[in-house]
């Protein structure tokens, strides 16, 4: 701002400090666990959670895979959980309650983490127009998880044919773009609280997608349009106009092939819209929760301010009905 002097420059600089220590308190442990190599091809993984490490276009980057009890050498589904901006993968470990389903259901788990220039705890996702820094710095992201995704293929039994996306908010519009752009890799996708906000999509097949959505979502509005930026740790972007649900999924009934009238059903307040069968067997369908918030529906709130979920719908359990209904060709 024009008018302001060196005095309240220096505060404003303090203050966003301030936001930002306080920020990465709210968000969870600030320590990353130390990386582990990964097991010898071929063997049993033992069951747990650990961290890799990976160098793509210069930067070291890392995620965390879960591996369910029992898991020998047979090839099991995998689901790619991407965190919101602002947050880190221990924050959508903590939203979705992904580890224990799949404790229950015998399924692999990656939580990788976008990249920041604060902390550990603050990072983003290069999903287009959005977010933050990675956005800035046009990190390849989509590089990143088609690396990340070689290398547990190379060391864990992941059934290639049946990958899944799925993240909230800024990990949603990036989990949009993962299928725009790595729909050979990726059996199916499932956004929670965010939107298309990539110009280039052109995926190389239909895709099957699962998209859920508060109507009272103020920082990625369901109508789109600039949101408030609820979140104070990040706020909206003044040059990103967020799509609205309604195009969101709207690209992809139409790139799938989908019939142009959608059956719909209510369960209390969520109104599911289903389109299909489209192309090649996918669906594209709309979970519409009626007053829902900017939150993850039956899981925790992303940080301590966060919107309340709501408890009308289970998103962890609903995304995984609907992962295993498919796979690659």
């Amino acid at each position: 701002m024009r008018g302001w002097t060196k005095a309240p420059r220096r505060f404003a600089v303090a203050a966003l400090l301030a936001i930002v220590a306080a920020t990465a308190a709210a968000c969870g442990p600030r320590d990353r666990e130390e990386p582990a190599p990964p097991p010898p091809a071929g063997t049993p993984p033992p069951a747990g959670t650990v961290t890799h490490t990976l160098t793509v276009d210069g930067r070291t980057r890392d995620y965390r895979v879960h591996i369910p009890p029992g898991t020998g050498t047979t090839p099991r589904p995998l689901v790619v959980e991407l965190h919101g901006g602002g947050g880190n993968g221990l924050n959508i470990e903590k939203q979705t309650g992904f580890f224990g389903l799949a404790d229950q259901e015998g399924f692999l788990v990656a939580s990788p983490n976008g990249t920041g220039g604060f902390t550990d705890t603050m990072l983003t996702w290069n999903a287009g127009w959005c977010c933050g820094q990675a956005k800035r710095d046009q990190v390849d992201d989509v590089a990143f998880i088609a690396a990340m995704l070689d290398d547990l293929a190379a060391h864990y039994p992941v059934d290639t044919r049946r990958i899944y996306a799925t993240g909230f908010s800024n990990g949603a519009m990036m989990t949009y773009r993962l299928g725009c752009d790595l729909a050979d890799r990726f059996a199916a996708i499932a956004p929670v609280s965010g939107a298309l906000d990539y110009d280039g999509c052109a995926p190389s097949r239909a895709v099957p997608l699962l998209a859920i959505h508060g109507t009272e979502d103020q920082n990625v509005p369901y109508e789109g349009g600039v949101g408030t930026g609820g979140d104070k740790r990040f706020p909206t972007e003044k040059d990103r106009v967020d799509r609205s649900v309604a195009d969101s999924v709207g690209f992809w009934v139409r790139h799938d092939g989908c019939p142009a009238t959608p059956t719909e059903n209510r369960e209390g307040v969520v109104v599911r819209t289903s389109h299909g069968p489209c192309t090649g067997g996918t669906e594209v369908v709309l979970d519409t929760v009626e007053g829902g918030g900017h939150a993850w529906p039956g899981g925790e709130r992303g940080w301590l301010r966060g919107d309340e979920p709501t408890d009308s719908l289970d998103a962890t359990a609903e995304i995984w009905a609907f992962f295993t209904r498919h796979q690659l060709p």
